[in-house]
């Protein structure tokens, strides 16, 4: 009794500290949400905005478009939507897949759900009342975006089925010329404006540094990629990876009757409890009949959220807090000291993806899984080797190994048939995550340094897409045919990111994630809150760019 009081009385002082961080965090949001809409959308401005069109419609050519969207998930829907509040109808939006969702689409693997709630997962200007759970699944995401295309009118502009092979700007016509294919078929289409959307976590990754995978003769799929047609039941499954997508589909595929499941881990998660629950019908008719009430519970959320980066960006006693709680729901779950040790990360909380979920770790102690922790040098045909020697036999491989964050798939050319790609081989960054210098009326949705840590990406999504719309108004308005972000304002702005970045868990936390790349420059993550850059994108900033009539 002596050894349990002060345990229960240093958890509850933990906890108690972790509610008034988050409950001064609501406050003061809440006061701050009052404030913005006084200055912002008060008096009629949020309509006056609203009221906003472009002026030049239809007058280009047949294959000339006003913009060109490429990828259909939150962010190429939430630009197409936003063109038709603009009131242009000439622009299409390509997609590779024959469905939209892009990443929601793709990603089927079992136990695929988000790790932000629902509500916060979702368009501000599209609550959904339907969601089933706090924490919404795969299948309920894809619905939601295919019921947002067909609501908002967006399906008659996509090409579906279609890849883009190439972008090159064309300077003498102030136009972009999109190479395509489809069904084997070449096509190629012309823009003033290209808007890319498909996001960081469009194409998945597999490891380099590992023989053999080629001679596998047994199944294997990622989970970006999923083959529906594996079947575990009474089968040796690999899941080699243990990051986001893993800690889902493990417990999943464990109650496949699989007659052994081996998890190959590289480096072990921080995880933390996830606070789902299923939402009863009466629930979602009273957010049916009145909005009101599920707009409330997103700026409720969000703001309590928003105070994770306190601990991430800031790195202020919150941290502390968060720290001790996470050891200790660690300790509370895995009383096996050895396997305690192969799943306590090394690296501080935060400084990798936080993941959720209530069932990874009494998953790892079940009868039927084992957690391998040695690297894997080798894979023949039926088997797994490590580099100590052992081999395990294997019937099915599942890859659980990410995206590729850090290399930039498409071919684009710009000013002087000037590379992308090259110009990023030294780093990847953008102006604002938006913009590139050398790259005319070409915009990034979720580009670098624009993903979160902490929160929802739509918040980040939406701001970046009323950016642009300013943009496409002011090139309007004032006659021009391109604009480009000012080299020296880009290079400022990226020297203040990482200098800020530097102060973060991200880069001080101890580990190295996909948010970095080689040379461990974080180009993936915003090191602060979102309301901040919420403010931030509030205004298109004019005088930062270079324009051409």
């Amino acid at each position: 009794m002596r050894n349990i009081l002060p345990i229960r009385l240093d958890l509850l002082l933990l906890i108690l500290g972790f509610l008034i961080v988050l409950g001064t965090s609501l406050v003061l949001g809440l006061i701050g949400h009052f404030f913005y809409w006084l200055l912002y959308d008060s008096f009629g401005r949020y309509e006056k905005r609203a009221k906003r069109k472009l002026k030049c419609i239809n007058n280009q050519r047949d294959d000339e478009y006003y913009v060109i969207i490429i990828g259909t998930g939150f962010s190429g829907l939430g630009m197409a939507i936003k063109m038709n509040d603009l009131g242009m109808d000439n622009y299409i939006v390509i997609e590779r897949y024959g469905h939209v969702g892009g990443t929601w689409y793709a990603n089927k693997y079992p136990g695929c759900a988000c790790d932000v709630p629902s509500n916060l997962y979702s368009f501000s200007f599209e609550p959904n009342p339907k969601w089933s759970h706090y924490f919404s699944r795969q299948p309920e995401i894809a619905e939601y975006l295919e019921y947002c295309t067909d609501k908002y009118n967006i399906r008659r502009h996509i090409h579906f089925n279609t890849n883009v092979t190439k972008l090159k700007w064309i300077e003498e016509q102030k136009l972009w010329q999109v190479t395509t294919q489809s069904n084997s078929q070449e096509k190629i289409f012309y823009a003033r404006s290209i808007v890319l959307g498909s996001g960081p976590l469009s194409n998945a990754s597999y490891p380099t540094d590992i023989l053999g995978i080629d001679r596998f003769e047994g199944q294997m799929c990622h989970t970006a990629e999923w083959d529906q047609s594996i079947d575990v039941k009474n089968k040796r499954v690999a899941v080699i990876g243990t990051g986001a997508s893993a800690i889902q589909t493990v417990p999943e595929i464990q109650q496949m009757n699989v007659s052994q499941l081996l998890v190959f881990q590289r480096t072990p998660p921080w995880v933390i409890p996830r606070l789902d629950r299923s939402i009863t019908d009466w629930e979602k008719n009273l957010l049916k009949r009145f909005p009101i009430i599920q707009k409330l519970i997103r700026v409720i959320i969000y703001w309590i959220i928003e105070s994770v980066a306190l601990s991430f960006a800031y790195r202020w006693s919150l941290k502390f807090i968060n720290d001790k709680l996470v050891k200790y729901n660690l300790e509370r779950q895995v009383k096996d000291i050895e396997l305690r040790k192969k799943v306590t990360p090394t690296w501080e909380f935060g400084c990798k993806r936080m993941l959720i979920t209530n069932d990874w770790y009494s998953t790892l102690q079940k009868s039927n899984v084992k957690l391998i922790t040695n690297r894997i040098k080798q894979i023949k045909s039926h088997s797994i080797i490590t580099y100590d020697g052992d081999e395990y036999p294997v019937d099915i491989i599942i890859w659980s190994t990410g995206f590729q964050t850090q290399k930039f798939p498409l071919p684009v050319y710009g000013i002087n048939g000037c590379s992308l790609t090259e110009q990023w081989s030294e780093t990847i960054q953008a102006y604002r995550g938006v913009t590139v210098p050398n790259f005319p009326n070409f915009f990034i949705l979720l580009g670098p340094n624009t993903v979160l840590g902490h929160s929802s990406v739509i918040i980040m999504i939406e701001s970046q897409i009323n950016y642009i719309a300013q943009a496409f108004l002011y090139m309007d308005q004032n006659n021009l045919r391109s604009i480009e972000i000012k080299e020296d304002i880009y290079e400022k702005f990226n020297k203040d990111l990482q200098l800020k970045l530097k102060r973060t868990v991200w880069q001080k936390g101890g580990c190295h994630a996909w948010y970095q790349d080689a040379k461990g420059n974080n180009t993936s993550l915003w090191p602060d809150f979102t309301w901040i850059y919420i403010l931030l994108m509030k205004n298109f900033d004019y005088e930062n760019y270079i324009f051409r009539t």
